[in-house]
């Protein structure tokens, strides 16, 4: 399954690699391309790709705009064509060789419910020294996880299935961490979420998303995710109680960074620059937290990053 949204370039990338993905004989596979833009801008990329040797191309839209609702569109199709295992791949991301055969035989190998694998990100430009890029996950094949974004991940079919755990991505997560939402609560209802080093994508990141303002942004919208998230599974004053003291002490903290490390950011002093953003980047999250909290949320995907 690969969610789209204008980002024509990127998908038909996306597409080739996997196309040129092998499995044993007795598996069959086929590609579903969800597109969530109202113009249709993924269709002539599959019906320019559908040729190509491999598996089949199928082409759906979603028209409400939005990650989850595309997700969800995604989990009909899987219910509607029958499908006992679901692979997710982002449409900036390309498989390398072995990816899927890997995922597969990782979710045997260990009777495992979802099966996750790294992401290695290459940088149009080095994202700044303040800014923690992600890391994979320093784990062995089989190592327990709690949760999985949609990135890399193989699942089952009884994740979704109405009569069995019947889960939905969570519609009102709009501006991300529906995945880990996802995933969080297939751990919760008993599903085995394991780890794979060895089936590994790569993801482009373009120069539009290593900017200083689409970072913050970034940074806002994931805590206020992560704390509107949890008022949604747990109440508001489990959440109030979590969040708000997290959220005065990383605005207050970072409001106080950044501000003395202004003077020697301004003088071009690099050290000076690293402390004045890292304090910027702990303010947006303690506002993030707020903005969870009180349901002012972000749209942090409204902008689209990548062609």
């Amino acid at each position: 399954m690969v969610c789209t949204a204008a980002r024509s370039n990127m998908l038909a990338r996306c597409l080739r690699s996997l196309a040129g993905q092998e499995l044993p004989r007795s598996v069959q596979a086929e590609i579903c391309v969800i597109d969530n833009c109202e113009k249709g801008s993924a269709q002539a990329v599959v019906d320019e790709l559908s040729g190509l040797d491999g598996w089949p191309i199928h082409y759906f839209q979603e028209v409400r705009r939005g990650i989850p609702f595309a997700r969800n569109r995604s989990v009909d199709v899987a219910l509607d064509r029958g499908y006992d295992w679901i692979a997710l791949i982002d449409d900036d991301e390309q498989a390398c060789d072995g990816w899927l055969a890997t995922l597969f035989e990782v979710a045997q190998d260990e009777a495992a419910d979802v099966v996750s694998g790294p992401v290695v990100r290459s940088y149009a430009a080095p994202p700044p020294s303040w800014w923690k890029t992600l890391k994979p996950i320093d784990g062995p094949k089989g190592t327990i996880l709690t949760e999985a974004p949609t990135n890399n991940t193989l699942f089952a079919r009884k994740l979704i299935e109405p009569e069995k755990y019947g889960l939905r991505f969570e519609s009102a997560l709009t501006f991300g961490f529906e995945d880990i939402d996802f995933f969080q609560r297939a751990h919760a209802l008993g599903c085995k979420i394991v780890w794979t080093p060895d089936a590994v994508v790569e993801e482009e990141i373009p120069l539009s998303r290593v900017t200083t303002t689409r970072l913050l942004q970034r940074a806002m919208s994931s805590a206020a995710a992560h704390a509107f998230a949890t008022r949604l599974r747990h109440g508001r004053r489990y959440s109030v109680l979590k969040f708000l003291p997290k959220a005065v002490r990383r605005i207050l903290g970072g409001a106080i960074l950044s501000v003395s490390a202004w003077p020697f950011h301004a003088l071009g002093l690099s050290r000076g620059t690293h402390f004045h953003y890292k304090g910027r980047l702990r303010l947006m999250r303690g506002l993030g937290n707020i903005r969870g909290l009180t349901r002012h949320l972000p749209d942090y995907y409204a902008t689209v990053d990548g062609h």
